[in-house]
This record gives C-alpha cells, structure tokens and sequence, in this order.
C-alpha cells in the first residue's frame, strides 16, 4: 500500500483514540471528517493504481505482441531483423528495469527481485544508445528512411509513435540533425494517424525537435512552420516563442536564402572511400563479360596432397586483383557449431589495432564481438583439424599463425576499411615476433539474409557471405611489400546474423614455402 496512504491512515486512528478520551460527540464529529479525508485519500489511490494498472497491461501487450513474433519463428530467426533487435534492448531499458518506478506493492516483491538479480544481463546506457547508432549506420548504408523500415520490408514489428520518438531523440543527442527529422516526423505521423499512439507521446516536444533540427540543418522557413504548429498546441511555450522571433529575424536578413527545401537525409561527412564502400554494400560492380571466363571453377588438389586427394577443395576465383580464392564448403556444419560453442562465453567486444601503438582496443568504426581459440581450448581437435587444412590448401606453415578468431556481429555490425597487414609507418606485430600478416582466410560461418557483405572498396569486388565458404588472399606481395589493393571493409548486417572466423598467418616460417620474387611488384 503507498506509504502516504499508511501514514494517512495511522494518522486518523490516533485521532480516533485521542478523540475518545473527550466526547463521543467530538468523536463522531471527527469520525466523519476523518472518513471524508480517507475517501478522498482511497480514490486518489485507486485512481493511481489504476494508471499504473494501465501501464502495466500496456507494457504487457507489447511485450506479448513481440512474444508471438518470437514464437512464430525462432528466436535467433526474429533477431535477424535489426527492428526487433532494437526493440526488444528498448523493452528493457525503458520497460523491465524500469518496473520499479510502477511496481512496488507486497505482491510485487518476487518480481522486483528476479529484475534485481539478473539486472547484470540487462542492456546498460551504453547498449540503449548502441542500438540506435546501429540504426543510424544501417540507413545512412542501405539508404533507409524510418517509413520503409515501418513497411516490414525488413520482417520485424513496426515502431510505435513512442519508439521513432525515442530513435528521434537520441539522434538530437547525437547532434544528427537529419535523422532527429527523419525520425521525429515518422513519430508525428503516428500519433496523428492514431489516437492511442498519440497519448504515449508528447505533440509539442516533437515539434519543439523537428523545429531546431530544421533550423540547425539550415532550413529557416521549416523551423518557423514547425514553431508555429508548436504554438497551436502550446500558445506560452517561452522557449519558442523566443525562437520564432529569432527565427524570422535570421529570415529577413536574407529572404532569398532559406526558399529552397533540400531533402538530403543521408550522411554528408563522408569521404570518397566511405561512399564506394556503402556502395558496393548496397550494390555490386557489374563485371564485364570479357573477365567472365577467367572467374573459373576447379578442384584442387596442392599437387596432390595426401589429405586432398579425396577430398579436393572446391576453389571458385572471386577476384582477380587481388586474387581472392573463395573456397566452396570448406568446413562442415559439425565444425561451425563447435567453433561457436566453444567461442560463445569467450566473447568479448571486438578490437582493432591502434597503428600508433600497436595496441588492441575497442573502435566504433569495428562493432562485434570475438573471441580467440587455439588447439588447446578444443580437446575435441576440431581447431587442429581446421588449421591442418589451412596448410594443406595453402601450403603455408601455421606454427606462427595466429589463433582463429570467431567473430559474430550484432544489430548493424560492421568493420569499415581497413588492411590487415602492418604497413611501413605502422608496428608491424612485433610483439608476436613472427612478423607481418602475409596472408588471411576468412571463414563464413552463417548465411546472411540481408548485408554483411565482405567488400574491397579500392578494386569494386564484393564478397556476399556463404556458410561455410571461406576467402582467402594474399596481404602481402612476393617482395614483402603491402598490397594495398586487398584494403577491405565488412558492410553491416542488415538482416540476419554473422558468424566469421579470421586466421591470420604470418610471415615467419614461410621463407621456404613462399620465397621472394624477382620483382618488387610480383
């Protein structure tokens, strides 16, 4: 029962007793104010209780209507899609561990604990926050607005007028202005579309965002027009009542100026690379039907290596500068699932070398997380078996390569361009002692539905992921040199999951297996 209630109530039996040490007619009397003050006091809070009822049975319904999404496919299928990634961190944040503000009678102590102790595997700010970046890294990529994300053309539930007012909101936040209107406007759509939408968000806190967003993206004449719907439903709003003066001030300096609406809502700071490598995420490179006879299929055999000969590796040349070998089924669904199995309570937030330092570190522009296994942590030999093969396919020594890194991508997980041999300005490994990366194979663990291509910006290949498919190329020439043509990037997973492997194999011990060329560029 609320604590007011109770000190309401003790209050008026200590007024009873004392008043009956008096007169019966003074406690009559008092009897009757008393119960007038608790009446009023009991329909306060029920009338309390029933908002929070209300709160609670729609928390409930949306909680439910995302249970029948996970139950009419699996769990891993209804994470596939980004949206109900999103939402379900967002339930928690704002909802589960939030319960605690709504929830607080006797009844409720069971559930308040079971929050209390599994709260270390609630997502935290940072995850809250992370989601939403995600989000904005998958429309600025796959060039979507939050109206086609609500379409279901990625498979998830559509967001509420509340959700694309949290998404709004934390790209204010981030001081993204175009995706604070993108997504402030679809949240201003819904509330008007709907009238229960509508109770769950604030009309004049949208328009208060889509007004400074507007004016801060340049565009005068829309944060007037936004100012003055702000006005119609809040007429003292000091704050923009101040701005519109300001505002139109700023317009009648130069009238000419702000007449030209430009619905720009992809990101600007971007470089050339950048924009060639959300380009071959969206979209491969036509290859021209002259190069089509030299992308050939073959089986392989490394001169007839023992361990080969009756299982050949099925190569298929997806590249040809610089020559990427894709090898077709390279491991077995048997192997995958070990490598998962054993990597998963290994996982941690992936890191990427600092070219200054030479240091591992966690980086926004690599978003997933890895875990690092040798032979030792397999008793059942798998990873022994996996690297055998790498040298049997390669010819390459694998005492001095590194272990196998299992990576697997979350909401939008991506690695932007990047080279995996040290170049000259950089540490080149030294605290291996085996020296550069002279080589990668990269092992496809999973299908992707939608994204999570691996592609090569400066040549225009494009790799789509294939379970159970590796790549394999060459990051160094014959001379030792970098191939800077190899300089590759991992578009974010629009749809599905992502399992990769990584084995990087180094330069020692491979003099004999690979020896110099005559010229520095062979």
């Amino acid at each position: 029962m609320d604590a007011k209630v109770i000190l309401l109530i003790s209050a008026c039996l200590i007024t009873v007793v004392r008043a009956e040490m008096f007169t019966a007619l003074a406690h009559m009397r008092g009897l009757a104010h008393l119960e007038g003050e608790l009446f009023e006091g009991l329909k306060s809070y029920i009338a309390a209780e029933e908002t929070r009822l209300q709160q609670l049975k729609k928390f409930a319904s949306e909680v439910e209507l995302a249970q029948t999404g996970v139950q009419a496919s699996s769990v891993e299928q209804h994470l596939n899609d980004p949206i109900n990634s999103v939402l379900l961190i967002t339930r928690f944040y704002n909802g589960w561990k939030k319960l605690n503000e709504i929830v607080y009678q006797d009844n409720s102590i069971d559930l308040m604990a079971n929050i209390s102790l599994n709260d270390y595997q609630m997502p935290k700010e940072e995850d809250y926050k992370g989601s939403f970046t995600a989000l904005r890294r998958l429309q600025d990529t796959y060039r979507l607005k939050p109206v086609e994300i609500n379409s279901g053309q990625l498979g998830g539930l559509n967001m509420t007028a509340r959700d694309c007012y949290n998404a709004g909101r934390e790209n204010f936040l981030a001081n993204e202005w175009k995706h604070t209107r993108q997504w402030m406007q679809e949240s201003l759509k819904k509330s008007i579309e709907d009238e229960e939408q509508a109770k769950d968000v604030d009309i004049v806190d949208i328009y208060d965002h889509l007004s400074y967003s507007e004016y801060k993206l340049g565009n005068i004449k829309k944060a007037i027009q936004y100012s003055r719907d702000l006005l119609q439903n809040e007429p003292d709003h000091k704050r923009t009542l101040d701005n519109l003066g300001y505002f139109q001030a700023e317009l009648n300096k130069n009238p000419d100026q702000y007449e030209k609406y430009v619905d720009d809502d992809y990101r600007e700071d971007t470089t050339e690379e950048h924009d060639r490598y959300t380009e071959l995420c969206r979209r491969p490179d036509f290859v021209p039907p002259e190069l089509h006879r030299k992308y050939i299929c073959f089986y392989y055999t490394n001169h007839r290596n023992p361990r080969l000969l009756l299982q050949p590796a099925k190569v298929e040349i997806a590249n040809l500068k610089p020559r990427v070998w894709m090898l077709r089924s390279i491991l077995t669904e048997t192997e995958m699932n070990r490598l998962k199995e054993i990597a998963g309570p290994k996982l941690n937030r992936a890191t990427a070398r600092n070219h200054r330092t030479g240091r591992f570190e966690p980086a926004d522009y690599r978003i997933s997380k890895s875990a690092w296994l040798g032979a030792s942590d397999d008793p059942l030999g798998y990873v022994k078996k996996i690297d055998q093969r790498i040298e049997d396919i390669t010819s390459l020594d694998m005492s001095t390569a590194e272990q196998l890194q299992v990576c697997n991508y979350g909401i939008g997980g991506h690695y932007e361009p990047h080279f995996d041999f040290a170049r000259k300005e950089e540490d080149a490994f030294t605290s291996l002692g085996t020296g550069n990366r002279i080589a990668t194979v990269l092992f496809y663990m999973s299908d992707v539905s939608q994204g999570g291509a691996t592609v090569f910006p400066n040549v225009g290949a494009r790799i789509p992921p294939g379970n159970g498919d590796a790549a394999f190329w060459w990051n160094l020439k014959r001379s030792g040199e970098g191939d800077y043509s190899t300089r590759h990037a991992a578009c974010p997973v629009l749809v599905g999951t992502k399992w990769v492997c990584n084995k990087w194999i180094h330069e020692r011990g491979q003099e004999f297996r690979r020896p110099c060329g005559l010229s520095p560029s062979q």
